[in-house]
């Protein structure tokens, strides 16, 4: 404290009068305009133009990030994948890849992989997983050996002594069957029958036999009509319907005894076929199965050349086709279609990969990310699909690599991220749509998985990796390492030199004027005006990079070709002027008189508080007006934003801690007899934060006073139980609110702003402000306190407790102790119940 303790006159009786207190010389700090910016040394600077300087190349304020990075990339353990976490801007992704870089220049082992058909089941295609570069080779070699035999066993099949054989078979099936049908002929003509065929109604011709009535066939259903005509006696018609039921008995038996010969018939083709082919077979497939020397190949092969030899027709041309006409599309595409299931799809060929592959999917949907199976519609509309249509995506081509995605991506696209994870827990890829992921389709392909070995790195905010880490089940598992960028370093000398390099990096790289010493300051106090406290400069390098891009923007029509201070300050202006359009409508709406605030007089109950708004594109600050009305009661202090739901956490916390330091003070001999409201005026949006408490502790000790508080003043800071004064954050966007407000109406050298004195470091405010305190026009004072606060606001000090727990009269407390009596003996008196006594007559 500033204020010295009074001392008691004559008796020390706790009746004794109290007298006036004695005050420390000035108990508050006023800045001089040395204190308000920090300048970047010019003089150290040893160049002429960035220019003569080596460009920035390594990365620099980041080394807890770096090395959680590394040790991330080069430990490939389960469950180490990176999850890069911090600000756009902070140079996360160019960090990633150049660390990335440096870790992958050693050799893995690398795969390539290839869907075969599974000729057991096409709904589950075979994986054959080969070293890297075959996939193709194999690919190559298979469709070789399939064209060799579609040209060699179709000529197989046209050679005379094929042939030959293929005709002694069909000439013996073909007298069996003869054989067979004339001894059921001559068995049924003795009884007048022939054999013949017939057309059912669904027009399918069947074997029938047939009644002879004068020479001609007829069906045995006309029978009755010739009976009753008189062509055909009663008796030789029941005859023949006996012995037509006895012969159409047989007659069906005989079809299925000749069935059975055109089954053993097609057997013995089939086994001719197979014999003269196996060799040509077996023979193109022993080279292949040698040059491989794979167990997955050896036994697609076998199925392979069992397929070939149970399917020779596929390769025998038709009959029709004759050389030198137009083929007809139709057979085309069906011969195209029967050789489709020999094809090799190599769904990923690691043949150029010289390192760990690094994959940054900037678009991580679900196709691309894990793939897909294309489907194709056919002549008509009916969609189809098959092991050719397996596409791999970005998760296996970094298989023994790094996958690099964006947090905000990933998570926008349905299904990705519970895909992604389930991936990561059980190193297993199932490639399949999207829509039989969500079992929308009725897709019945299953690709055998892929066991994959890769390290995912997502880059995101710091608020989703602590959510996921806390709320998500698994997260845990899956990404053990944190990558913490920092937005903010220390402003040291190395660092102003980096920064100083990384502007000649950024003007060779875009092809800019190089870039003068004064300039070089002006970017690095930007840089630390951006940080919020001259001891830090911010790490945000690529808002760096724009400021120096608008710079020579602006610079572009001068006959200098070079970027100097004035450059840069005029694109630090322009970038202001061209997102303040809310901060000039609020300072129009002041000055009109439409948003009440006082910039000089005095008043009770009111004072001038400072906020700090932030539209996503530029933050300001503004003064706010703060009022406070009392009354007797026992509510206590009222929030009136908290009261209408339009205040945050933080703020309600700061008016919980003002209640704390009224108590404190004023409620130790008897309890609060206090109704009082605190409002933040035509504030119709919510409100959160600590920094106006010491605001509003003068605000409702002027109300309680009846002293008014001088207008021409703002206050911001945050206050804890005890009444000391803690700093707050906008430091500069507060101050420069309320001089942008007092300089519109015309400064009056009375007005000023009063903030926490830790905050002094965080100053880095506008040339313009700095001439007006220069010039005794506005003053800005550093306080530790409240105490030290309460002469300039009310023109009195608050007052030491003396020895009997009262405060002297002629001080802030003083008075507020007195008013509170007051308010404690109205309450009383209200409580009070009143009896009357009557008189006893004598």
């Amino acid at each position: 404290m500033d204020i010295a303790q009074a001392k008691h006159k004559g008796s020390k009786s706790p009746s004794s009068k109290k007298q006036e207190i004695i005050r420390i010389p000035k108990p508050y700090h006023e800045l001089e305009p040395d204190d308000l910016r920090w300048v970047c040394p010019e003089d150290n600077f040893k160049f002429e133009t960035t220019n003569e300087l080596e460009p920035l190349e390594e990365i620099v304020g980041q080394q807890r990030a770096i090395e959680a990075i590394r040790m991330g990339a080069e430990l490939f353990s389960k469950g180490y994948n990176i999850f890069v976490s911090g600000l756009a801007g902070t140079g996360r992704f160019s960090t990633v890849k150049k660390i990335l870089e440096s870790v992958t220049t050693h050799q893995p082992i690398t795969y390539d992989y290839c869907y075969v058909n599974n000729f057991d089941n096409p709904d589950q295609p075979r994986l054959i997983k080969l070293s890297k570069g075959h996939g193709k080779e194999f690919a190559s070699k298979m469709n070789e050996v399939i064209s060799f035999l579609r040209s060699r066993l179709t000529k197989l099949l046209d050679e005379q002594s094929f042939q030959a054989a293929r005709k002694v078979i069909i000439e013996n099936y073909q007298k069996r069957e003869r054989e067979l049908l004339n001894i059921f002929d001559e068995t049924i003509k003795p009884f007048g029958f022939v054999r013949g065929q017939i057309e059912n109604e669904q027009g399918i011709v069947q074997p029938e036999i047939f009644p002879v009535i004068d020479k001609k066939p007829v069906q045995i259903e006309t029978l009755g009509e010739l009976e009753g005509s008189g062509k055909l006696s009663k008796k030789k018609a029941e005859e023949l319907r006996t012995n037509y039921s006895k012969f159409h008995a047989e007659l069906y038996e005989l079809a299925r005894t000749g069935m059975k010969m055109m089954q053993e018939f097609r057997k013995a083709l089939a086994d001719n076929d197979k014999a003269a082919s196996a060799n040509i077979v077996q023979s193109c497939f022993t080279e292949f199965i040698e040059s491989f020397q794979n167990d997955q190949i050896n036994d697609y092969i076998n199925e392979v050349k069992k397929y070939i030899l149970d399917n020779l027709q596929i390769f025998v041309t038709p009959s029709n086709s004759v050389q030198g006409t137009t083929p007809d599309p139709s057979t085309e595409l069906k011969d195209n279609e029967s050789f489709r299931v020999f094809e090799v799809n190599v769904i990923l060929d690691n043949t150029q990969t010289e390192c760990a592959p690094v994959v940054v999917e900037t678009s991580p949907t679900y196709s691309n990310l894990f793939g897909t199976i294309e489907r194709v519609y056919d002549n008509r509309g009916f969609w189809r699909t098959d092991f050719t249509k397996i596409k791999s995506g970005s998760l296996l081509k970094a298989d023994q690599g790094y996958l690099i995605v964006n947090a905000l991506d990933l998570f926008t696209e349905p299904g990705v991220w519970n895909a992604l994870k389930r991936v990561l827990l059980y190193d297993k890829l199932e490639i399949m749509p999207f829509d039989a992921f969500y079992q929308f389709s009725q897709s019945g392909m299953k690709p055998e998985a892929i066991d994959v070995k890769v390290k995912v790195i997502i880059i995101g905010g710091q608020s989703l990796y602590r959510n996921l880490y806390l709320y998500e089940k698994g997260f845990k598992k899956i990404f053990k390492v944190n990558a913490q960028f920092d937005y903010e370093t220390a402003s040291t000398e190395d660092m102003i030199e980096n920064y100083a390099r990384f502007i000649a990096k950024i003007c060779r790289n875009d092809n800019l004027p190089p870039c003068t010493p004064d300039g070089v300051a002006a970017i690095i106090e930007w840089a630390v005006e951006h940080a919020g406290s001259r001891g830090r400069i911010t790490l945000k390098f690529t808002d760096v990079a724009d400021i120096l891009r608008e710079a020579a923007f602006y610079d572009r029509g001068s006959a200098r070709k070079y970027i100097n201070r004035e450059d840069v300050e005029k694109a630090i202006q322009w970038r202001r002027h061209r997102n303040d359009m809310v901060d000039e409508k609020i300072l129009n709406e002041i000055i009109e008189g439409s948003l009440l605030i006082d910039t000089d007089g005095q008043r009770v109950g009111q004072i001038n508080g400072l906020t700090v708004y932030d539209t996503g594109l530029l933050s300001f600050g503004k003064p706010v007006r703060i009022t406070a009305s009392i009354s007797a009661g026992s509510s206590g202090i009222i929030n009136v934003e908290r009261e209408v739901d339009m205040a945050g956490s933080v703020f309600n916390k700061a008016i919980l801690i003002l209640n704390g330091f009224i108590r404190e003070h004023f409620a130790q001999k008897r309890p609060l007899a206090l109704s009082a409201s605190i409002a933040f005026e035509q504030s119709y949006s919510g409100i959160d934060g600590d920094s106006a408490t010491a605001a509003e502790i003068f605000v409702l000790l002027s109300a309680l006073s009846r002293l008014p508080i001088k207008q021409s003043l703002a206050i911001t800071g945050s206050v804890n139980q005890k009444g000391d004064i803690q700093p707050i954050g906008g430091i500069n966007e507060k101050t420069r609110g309320f001089f942008e407000v007092c300089e519109k109406r015309g400064l009056t050298g009375t007005q000023g702003v009063i903030m926490p004195h830790q905050n002094v470091k965080d100053l880095m405010l506008c040339n313009r402000l700095i001439n007006a305190v220069r010039e005794g026009k506005f003053h800005i004072y550093a306080i530790t306190s409240i105490e030290e606060a309460a002469e300039l606001l009310m023109g009195l000090p608050l007052g030491m407790q003396l020895p009997d727990g009262s405060y002297p009269e002629n001080t802030i407390y003083g008075k507020v102790e007195k008013r509170l009596e007051e308010l404690y003996d109205a309450v009383r008196d209200i409580q009070t119940p009143k009896v009357k006594i009557k008189k006893k007559k004598a």
